[in-house]
């Protein structure tokens, strides 16, 4: 096994990874001494690895053969991977001629795993005053409107964790009480989209509608954002229905049926 590394990468980190690449279609079923033999480590280093990977679902162990094979856990964070490539190669055509039609800035939104809002693909307004949501940027969910879209359907555990790591304040629109947000986020269930006015930014507002997967699941959100001195309230309800179609057109070609 090659033992040069980055600093910054943990030896046992490697080690893992490199265990998981060892399997292939022609070696599913790896033993201890399998594994041991391809990687030159020791028995013992190897056995403590697979059992980290075992307990986090990465690999399993056939009891019969005592030989290892690789988890479902693999299967699911796979396909977490193929529906953002999915979702943004179904939304793309969608976004672009939302742009085009509102000549405001469109944005493809989804939750991080520690519960923050990233747009992973943008369509800029031809007028655009500010780059505010570029791509990549991690925004705080209860700030924004595609951030409420995605809270109001998670599971209500997931949302007091949420509430319970705090609300920053980033201007005095942002909504930093817990109850108040948690009766934001039943008025978003019940509408079907999410408005911010002026939350994260001063003269910064947007509406949010979401993306629906064939199992009914929210994994997006799709956002108008523009200044609020041309998104005004008539102009928003305007924005809302437009922002309400283009997720249900990319929501059906995800296999939504509702």
């Amino acid at each position: 096994m090659n033992e040069r590394r980055s600093a910054s990468v943990p030896r046992s980190v490697e080690r893992a990874i490199a265990i998981l690449k060892a399997f292939g279609e022609t070696t599913a079923d790896l033993g201890v001494t399998d594994l041991s033999q391809r990687l030159d480590l020791p028995k013992s280093t190897i056995h403590r690895l697979l059992t980290a990977l075992e307990r986090g679902g990465l690999v399993e162990q056939n009891p019969a053969t005592e030989k290892y094979r690789l988890g479902i856990e693999l299967v699911r964070l796979a396909g977490l991977v193929l529906t953002r490539i999915d979702l943004q190669q179904v939304a793309g055509p969608h976004l672009y001629a939302l742009a085009q039609a509102c000549e405001e800035t469109v944005n493809l939104s989804i939750l991080t795993g520690d519960d923050k809002v990233i747009n992973i693909a943008r369509f800029p307004s031809p007028h655009m005053v500010r780059n505010v949501g570029w791509i990549g940027r991690e925004m705080f969910p209860h700030s924004v409107s595609s951030g409420k879209v995605l809270l109001a359907y998670l599971p209500k555990e997931r949302v007091e964790c949420v509430l319970a790591a705090g609300l920053p304040r980033f201007t005095n629109r942002t909504i930093t009480d817990p109850v108040r947000l948690r009766g934001e986020l039943a008025r978003v269930r019940q509408q079907g989209y999410a408005v911010a006015q002026e939350e994260l930014e001063e003269g910064l507002s947007a509406v949010a509608a979401p993306i629906v997967n064939h199992e009914g699941h929210v994994v997006a959100a799709i956002s108008i954002s523009g200044p609020s001195f041309r998104l005004t309230e008539e102009r928003l309800i305007q924005l809302v229905e437009m922002a309400r179609r283009a997720g249900k057109a990319v929501s059906r070609q995800l296999g939504w049926a509702g």
